[in-house]
């Protein structure tokens, strides 16, 4: 009996350090209550979207400190040709202990977005997209990705399979992809699918592509090349996440000065092992695309039920053939879902009115890329990505 006392009370003496040991180095993070100064650090900005300059792809590199405030360099290249301006400044105005708030980027003297955004639960990633109306003629969207702070990131981290969704404009007009391929330990995959939506090409998809990740640095910055047939290829600049699950693209090159992409790549579930009740909880998804209102950026946000439906999906949008409106009470449902994350939903966005998305859902759960590639819907080209609060 002394004996089993005794090991009950060293038994509670463990669990009570344990406890003191969780709750002396408890951070934000433990908690759940994310502040500004857990997103400092370097972040690279993949950015797509319709500005007074046409379609433009840009790459903003900002160094955000405690306060929230970043400076950095914004790349753009698009239609009005391609720029690089120093000194702008990437400004969180508002965030809630949940990840959710609002933040600015500068573009110049007189120029600016301002973005909802949501920071993902590891604070590595944010989703940001402008549906301002006081942004009559810009409409924005894209991913922000910490640079990792270790710098330890290896090519080798990044074996395994992925998805990855790009929207663009190229030979095919405007267009919405969904590519898949498998990297080896030297980071090349010589089996990418891509599956493309295009106003110019329709719908199409082509087979035996090769992605490249061409340079990586210890921080998770790098390039990357997908070719897509004969002479035609892109070059990315990408910045992968501290937990290697994620990396965003974008091509800001001069040498495609008739491209401009970007995206989010997600890897696969290796645990094989995410179902639909991983998913409950409230998100926020960040859209861009061309519909039957034109160019526009959306913000939705939703909660996922145990089955992966939500009935309370408000859409706010931001569009230049219909202006500014919101509607609430849709539909976001996980129409399916294998084991290693990938699959497709749709969105209601009001009578007769939907879209349907390929999916990958990120091996944390905390991260969904989407990207409507449908011959179902052949006047829509969306590309987003969800994030958990």
């Amino acid at each position: 009996m002394k004996k089993d006392r005794l090991a009950a009370r060293c038994s509670l003496f463990i669990v009570l350090s344990l406890v003191t040991v969780i709750s002396l180095g408890a951070t934000s993070s433990a908690t759940g209550n994310i502040v500004k100064s857990d997103l400092t650090g370097t972040w690279l900005i993949a950015m797509r979207g319709t500005t007074g300059c046409g379609f433009v792809a840009m790459q903003a590199n900002m160094t955000i400190n405690s306060s929230g405030v970043g400076t950095g360099t914004l790349q753009t290249h698009g239609d009005c040709g391609d720029s690089s301006l120093t000194g702008q400044t990437f400004t969180i105005n508002k965030l809630a202990a949940d990840g959710s708030g609002t933040a600015g980027l500068s573009c110049g003297t007189g120029c600016g977005w301002n973005f909802n955004i949501q920071v993902s639960p590891d604070r590595s990633k944010i989703n940001l997209v402008d549906v301002a109306a006081v942004n009559p003629g810009n409409f924005v969207e894209g991913v922000a990705i910490l640079s990792s702070p270790s710098g330890d990131v290896a090519i080798s981290d990044l074996t395994g399979s992925w998805q990855a969704t790009l929207y663009g404009k190229g030979g095919c007009g405007i267009g919405s992809d969904v590519v898949t391929f498998t990297l080896n330990t030297g980071g090349v995959a010589n089996n990418a699918t891509t599956t493309s939506h295009t106003t110019g090409c329709g719908d199409g998809t082509s087979t035996g592509n090769t992605f490249t990740v061409q340079s990586l640095n210890s921080d998770g910055s790098g390039t990357a090349n997908l070719t897509c047939g004969t002479g035609c290829g892109f070059n990315f600049n990408i910045q992968v996440s501290p937990d290697r699950s994620t990396f965003n693209l974008v091509d800001v090159s001069s040498a495609n000065p008739g491209n401009f992409l970007a995206g989010t790549a997600i890897n696969d579930s290796t645990a094989g092992k995410i179902v639909a009740t991983n998913l409950a909880g409230k998100w926020q998804a960040a859209i861009y695309g061309q519909g039957g209102c034109g160019v526009a950026s959306t913000l939705v946000t939703f909660t996922l039920n145990a089955k992966g439906v939500a009935t309370n999906a408000t859409s706010t949008s931001h569009s230049a053939g219909c202006g500014d409106s919101t509607s609430s009470g849709n539909t976001f449902a996980v129409l399916s879902l294998a084991a290693n994350g990938g699959g497709t939903a749709n969105l209601s966005c009001g009578t007769g009115c939907g879209f349907n998305f390929d999916i990958q859902v990120s091996p944390d759960r905390s991260t969904f890329n989407l990207v409507d590639v449908s011959p179902a819907n052949p006047g829509n080209f969306l590309i987003g990505t969800a994030i958990h609060e």
